[in-house]
């Protein structure tokens, strides 16, 4: 995850004001990838919690623990994304 936001920033660096790109569209791209890196660490965190159920090395009760932290999460971040 870190190589690829870095590789991303890099990018939009490059595709500075004097490429074609100005400075309002900067900042979507930058806030469209800075929205989905949180949402995606959610989807791996849950991937995770299954994977490991289904391993049977965690009860069934984990799951669902998680499944509400990660929900109120995601409710979070998608509330931000539509106030911004």
């Amino acid at each position: 995850m870190l190589e690829w936001t870095r590789r991303e920033y890099e990018t939009v660096l490059r595709a500075g004001p004097g490429n074609g790109h100005g400075e309002d569209e900067m900042a979507l791209t930058y806030n469209r990838h800075y929205g989905e890196l949180p949402l995606a660490m959610i989807a791996h965190q849950w991937a995770t919690v299954l994977r490991l159920r289904d391993e049977r090395r965690i009860d069934d009760t984990v799951p669902r623990q998680v499944q509400a932290h990660l929900d109120i999460e995601e409710v979070r971040l998608n509330g931000h994304e539509s106030a911004g």
